[in-house]
């Protein structure tokens, strides 16, 4: 894998295993429901490439009590992917767990951070992500035994308003993995939007935003032009990543959170082989602690379809997790 923030990173796939294998995830559990400690119920699910199904290059961060999340997928598909994802998940979640000692202190469990002037969580999510970044050009590439190693990031956090007690959330991202948010009586909203290819061509002028929008959900061949169709295969080159050789740009907003609420962080083995209208069936209709497997159960199966049924159809390593806001 050759890194450019200027060109974009085609995954790519490999059989070689890391020398130091590492097993980093936050709140392993595949879904969790635990009412009393959480206004959030929690699902995730996430599983490696059936071409090799001992390595998984994705890597989830979870910290329920004090609402944060984060999907890392590592690019490369080679034993760097792997250790970069984990990486970048180690240091976000030693860095968040620093920062949270310093706003609760004598606190014996850290919980979601109150709304004060002293707590920015815009700035918190994007120094999160730039340590990730910096431990990942470092560390990672000393344990990788290369500096060629790289991870998307999709994250978010929440914080509680002291006198409504309603709820923000502050997301973050690099990369091409996603964020996405349902709302009762709206359509399915997709808040984050892919450093890649299709970017690139819009900012270029040479697509426009719907015409972008119809090669990402595209089923089959033929509703393309072959030029639209040379543009769908190469969708998956990325243009930034955490531990590239030059710092990424880091997207970060904010939304308020209503009850009823669906948040869904997903790596590319779900958006790519699952449309938008898929993704939201599954959000609107499965159950809140099980609906992760549901969306990489549905992924998994796509990818195992013939190309003559669907172009979509692609082996990844796929991983999500759902957070239904029940507050």
């Amino acid at each position: 894998m050759h890194y450019s923030v200027s060109l974009p990173v085609e995954r790519q796939h490999s059989t070689k295993m890391p020398q130091n294998k590492m097993n980093y995830q936050v709140n392993t559990p595949m879904h969790t429901y635990t009412p009393e400690l959480t206004p959030f119920t929690f699902s995730q699910r996430s599983i490696a490439c059936e071409r090799h199904p001992e390595r998984n290059e994705d890597c989830l961060l979870l910290d329920r009590h004090s609402g944060l999340a984060a999907v890392f997928d590592g690019v490369g598909g080679s034993a760097a992917g792997e250790i970069a994802s984990r990486t970048a998940a180690r240091a976000t979640h030693h860095r968040w767990r620093d920062t949270l000692a310093q706003h609760q202190k004598g606190r014996k469990r850290y919980s979601v951070p109150e709304q004060s002037e002293s707590l920015d969580l815009c700035m918190i999510l994007q120094q999160l992500i730039q340590t990730a970044d910096e431990t990942v050009r470092t560390d990672g590439a000393l344990r990788a035994g290369t500096d060629d190693l790289a991870t998307t990031v999709a994250m978010i956090a929440f914080s509680r308003q002291t006198q409504t007690r309603d709820y923000n959330m502050v997301y973050a991202h690099v990369g091409d993995s996603r964020i996405y948010l349902l709302r009762a009586g709206e359509p399915l909203k997709r808040l984050t939007s892919d450093d890649g290819l299709l970017a690139k061509l819009i900012e270029n002028q040479m697509l426009t935003d719907e015409d972008a929008l119809k090669i990402d959900q595209v089923m089959r061949a033929d509703q393309l032009s072959d030029t639209e169709f040379s543009y769908f295969r190469l969708r998956g080159g990325i243009t930034q990543a955490l531990g590239g050789p030059q710092s990424p740009t880091i997207h970060v907003d904010e939304i308020s959170i209503v009850p009823g609420d669906r948040i869904l962080l997903c790596t590319d083995g779900i958006h790519d082989n699952l449309t938008d209208e898929e993704i939201e069936n599954l959000l609107r209709n499965m159950p809140r602690t099980s609906v992760a497997r549901s969306l990489v159960e549905a992924s998994l199966a796509r990818s195992r379809q013939e190309r003559s049924t669907t172009i979509r159809a692609k082996p990844d390593d796929m991983s999500a997790i759902v957070i239904t806001c029940r507050f």
